[in-house]
């Protein structure tokens, strides 16, 4: 009887020559039902006698026997002929019951992954009672970002279509080898995790039955996903007017927390905006305040926490706000959890203190009468008094007739010290012909970068900070100078004179070759940049670039608070291979009419570009890197992210940079100041 049956804890296998079989059930008599239910599926189609190609065949069924139900894994082989000179194949199969799928990487991971899988066999058919199962328990679950998804289709988003795809759909997948097949299937049944509705997607990614290859003798009410080659007879049985190439399987809806997950993969909660103190009054109900980011998107739990530390969960106490009714008098204390399926972080603990009503709570307490003084001792102002004296005086200041006369005497004499002072300097100096002037603007549009930069004169050229702000450096950097002397232009933006060096690790580099004035500060926390160069295009960069070493996965954040967009400037952040002018790079940023997002993913490549319309600074600019894959995005308020691209770009893990940077597209330098700089090791 279906009730009398006892599970064990990790599935058992069975392997033979030519049928194999696997159970859970100590039953005898279900036993013996699954093990005829198994022989019934394995069989296997010898291609080879038909001109066709033998390939191994692996499928996820979800079998009913009895009133119960079992997820059965199969890998089915060629072996070759046997000592009468007939076909033979190895089928192994895997059973599991439901309640134990979760603790198990999903179906096509363990297919393709498991070391168990055994490819030939010389014995009898074999039931394995006592298997150690820790190698398939072991087996790590697929991984996000979707690599393979973003390999063969362009975009690790098109893993969606997938799941989106009607039941029974058939793919054809002549181009694509069998473990392509399966990495495909676990990268889409891992995104599952944001699609599924009952959220629990382990669980889940059991019920998707699939083929790699489909057989004349399957029934095709067996598999959700059925896969089809050509030299098959079943692709023509099978086939159907909507088939196409897994390789063309395109997404039609995703988030954009869905292609965050997708192309960059599942990030650790962060909070964004901790919980701060609060302070209210008696009766009045009180609202605290936190929020995270993270990928999937973290939940909440908010706790209590008493003064030994002891928290404990508050009930339904699961948002981003958490309103106190009606709070008690006295200090209580509060912290907050956000989780995903990447990780947890709690916040710092914080206060709600509640007062008696008129006291700290924001109302102004009613003005005590002045206390009597002594003889003798000086008048002390009360606050009404305070209050009376400045209404007189601006009463009084409203009826005085303006006088104007002293105000233009003043200018006269100003203006006429100016023009005395010039008159003196101008005196003392040669004369010289007057240069000509460059725009400084994208208006005239029929002129040339290039024929641009051949009109520019010695005044175009941005002054140089003051020889206090140099750095020190080597042959190879160079952090403030441009390495040549620029002439000053009276006309060049001053800087405060509170400039720092630039901190470790952080230094600055011109990458390619081009003249011009470039320099880097530290000013009270901001970096100011001065840069130029022709630009960042096609496969050779010319440009200004304040770096610092990076390693392995990191998301690399700043805002552009102010920007000077003349000519055909970009100015932003930067993750690149090297400091080789055809180094493969990524940049998040600005070009002068747009936000922009430009890769190149080798140097055989040229430069790619992905523009929206430019928005009013400052604005926030991201880069996340994470197993090659690197996704740009900006925000306007730094927690809203919009992403623009994710490609593949080859970085040596231990040995890239990141940095800010700028150029002008001719000899004239634009100014830049990033801030909020931040660089997170993921």
């Amino acid at each position: 009887m279906p009730q009398q049956l006892i599970y064990t804890s990790a599935p058992r296998g069975v392997i033979a020559g030519r049928s194999g079989h696997c159970t859970v059930a100590r039953s005898a008599a279900m036993r013996d039902a699954l093990m005829l239910q198994l022989e019934k599926l394995s069989y296997y189609q010898h291609l080879s006698l038909s001109g066709g190609q033998e390939r191994p065949i692996y499928c996820a069924r979800l079998l009913d026997l009895r009133g119960s139900r079992y997820h059965v894994l199969t890998r089915i082989q060629d072996a070759g002929l046997d000592f009468t000179g007939r076909t033979n194949f190895l089928a192994h199969h895997l059973i599991f019951a439901p309640e134990e799928v979760r603790q198990f990487a999903s179906p096509p991971a363990i297919l393709r992954d498991w070391p168990g899988w055994v490819k030939s066999w010389t014995k009898e058919p074999e039931l394995f009672e006592n298997e150690n199962w820790s190698s398939l328990a072991a087996l790590p679950r697929a991984s996000a970002p979707a690599v393979h998804w973003q390999q063969i289709t362009g975009d690790a988003v098109n893993g969606y279509g997938l799941l989106e795809a009607r039941a029974g759909i058939a793919f054809r997948v002549d181009q694509i080898t069998d473990e392509q097949i399966l990495a495909l299937f676990a990268e889409s049944l891992e995104l599952l995790e944001l699609r599924d509705p009952r959220r629990d997607f382990r669980a889940s990614a059991w019920q998707f039955t699939f083929t790699t290859s489909m057989q004349e003798q399957d029934n095709p009410a067996d598999f959700r996903w059925r896969c089809l080659h050509s030299d098959n007879p079943a692709a023509n049985r099978f086939g159907a007017p909507d088939s196409c190439a897994l390789s063309d399987v395109r997404t039609s809806r995703v988030t954009s927390e869905e292609a965050l997950f997708a192309r960059a993969g599942r990030q650790p909660p962060r909070f964004t905006m901790p919980p701060q103190n609060v302070s209210t009054a008696g009766g009045e109900n009180a609202r605290l305040h936190a929020k995270a980011e993270g990928v999937p998107t973290p939940a909440y739990q908010w706790f209590t926490v008493d003064r030994s530390g002891n928290s404990q969960a508050v009930a339904n106490a699961t948002s981003e706000e958490l309103l106190v009714q009606n709070p008690p008098l006295g200090v209580t204390r509060y912290a907050i959890k956000a989780s995903n399926s990447e990780g947890e972080i709690t916040s710092d603990v914080v206060t709600l203190s509640v007062e008696q009503p008129g006291r700290g709570s924001g109302t102004r307490p009613p003005i005590a009468p002045p206390p009597s003084k002594a003889p003798g001792a000086p008048h002390i102002k009360s606050e009404g008094e305070i209050e009376r004296q400045r209404q007189r005086l601006e009463a009084e200041q409203t009826q005085k007739p303006i006088r104007k006369w002293p105000f233009i005497v003043f200018g006269f004499l100003f203006f006429a010290a100016i023009a005395g002072v010039i008159a003196l300097s101008s005196s003392g100096s040669k004369k010289s012909p007057q240069p000509a002037t460059v725009q400084r603007h994208d208006s005239n549009v029929e002129m040339s970068n290039l024929e641009r930069s051949s009109n520019v004169t010695l005044n175009d050229m941005p002054k140089e900070p003051p020889p206090a702000a140099r750095t020190e450096t080597n042959g190879a950097t160079a952090a403030f100078s441009s390495g040549t002397s620029s002439p000053v232009n009276p006309a060049a933006e001053s800087f405060s004179d509170n400039i720092t060096k630039l901190p470790a690790p952080w230094a600055a580099r011109r990458i390619g070759n081009f003249p011009g004035g470039t320099w880097a500060v530290m000013d009270k926390g901001d970096f100011v940049v001065r840069g130029a160069g022709p630009n960042i295009d096609k496969q050779s960069d010319n440009f200004f670039f304040v770096q610092r070493a990076a390693a392995n996965n990191i998301d690399f954040t700043s805002r552009v608070k102010t920007a000077g967009r003349e000519i055909a400037s970009r100015q932003g952040i930067m993750i690149r291979e090297s400091i080789k002018a055809d180094a493969s790079f990524a940049f998040m940023g600005l070009s002068q009419t747009s936000i922009l997002w430009a890769h190149r993913a080798n140097t055989s490549d040229s430069c790619q570009f992905i523009s929206v319309p430019i928005m009013p600074l400052p604005l926030y600019f991201r880069l996340l890197r994470k197993t090659n894959i690197v996704c740009g995005a900006y925000s306007t308020n730094g927690t809203n992210w919009t992403w623009l691209g994710t490609n593949q770009i080859a970085l040596a893990d231990q040995s890239y940079l990141i940095g800010l940077a700028a150029s002008s597209g001719n000899a004239l330098s634009v100014k830049t100041v990033f801030d909020e700089v931040a660089v997170r090791n993921l």
